[in-house]
């Protein structure tokens, strides 16, 4: 690592970011802004609902002391459970059938989901055909903006996020962190809106089957992980596993400010290192 590659950094971020802003205003999408997103802050615990096979031991009273205690996150594909998150962050791709499909489970879901504010992220990588929409949703889209941390390796990515927290790049700019996951992306999410404790709920690190294989109802929508092995765990498909990545957020970002870091259930290849917050 030397100082080229620091500059080259962030030269190609900063023009990703000038390309998302640029693509927002052709398609006439308001901008993600956090000082919007606080307006809908009711508690100091932030769940963040990933789609692991885990969020099905949670029962009826563990939704109701949710929905009635914490703030919720929803990620991706989310909007195929009943419970409806306070934010709901999702992106389009990876490949056009499934961008397709999330377009008609939006629509189909477009009156529940308006209690949620909608949060689409990654325009400049895949985009959704906004004529499939309904008008009404397409109003309620936030746009989000964020910078790529290198996740090559470890000692970089650690050194990059100290320089990031150092310059207060989220607090000077709104725009969050993303590196190798939407989770680690909404762990920025949890600190700059200023909750105290971040739940990571149906992220389960272990296990390729999401919530949605257990419902007849949509067995026939498959899985978009092949094999065994969790996609944003494999050290093949980039540098620093996800889960090391989460640590070093915990331990560079989140400890920092007094902010406690949770999964959701002991099942998750997080736990021990993250406390269970259900059990």
């Amino acid at each position: 690592m030397t100082l080229r590659d620091d500059i080259s950094w962030m030269r190609t971020e900063g023009r990703r970011v000038r390309r998302v802003a640029r693509l927002r205003r052709a398609h006439g999408l308001a901008a993600f802004r956090l000082e919007e997103a606080r307006t809908r802050k009711t508690s100091d615990t932030l769940i963040v609902l990933g789609s692991g096979r885990s969020v099905c031991r949670l029962d009826d009273t563990d939704w109701q002391r949710i929905g009635r205690e914490t703030d919720t996150l929803g990620l991706n594909f989310w909007m195929l459970h009943p419970f409806t998150p306070t934010f709901y962050q999702f992106e389009a791709g990876p490949t056009p059938e499934r961008t397709r499909q999330f377009e008609t489970f939006l629509s189909e879901r477009a009156a529940r989901m308006r209690a949620s504010m909608m949060i689409y992220k990654d325009i400049e990588r895949h985009q959704l055909d906004l004529s499939r929409l309904p008008p009404e949703t397409v109003k309620t889209l936030r746009v989000l903006n964020k910078v790529n941390l290198p996740v090559n390796d470890e000692a970089r990515l650690a050194r990059t996020l100290r320089l990031c927290r150092a310059a207060g790049l989220t607090r000077r700019t709104g725009l969050l962190l993303f590196a190798r996951a939407s989770i680690v992306q909404a762990l920025t999410f949890g600190a700059e809106m200023g909750y105290r404790r971040i739940v990571l709920a149906g992220v389960d690190l272990n296990d390729t089957r999401y919530f949605w294989d257990e419902d007849p109802a949509l067995s026939w929508f498959g899985n978009a992980q092949p094999g065994q092995v969790h996609r944003t765990m494999d050290p093949g498909v980039a540098g620093v596993p996800v889960d090391r990545v989460v640590m070093l957020f915990r331990d560079l970002w989140l400890q920092p400010e007094g902010i406690e870091l949770f999964c959701g259930h002991a099942t998750s290849a997080l736990h021990p290192r993250l406390p269970a917050y259900f059990g």
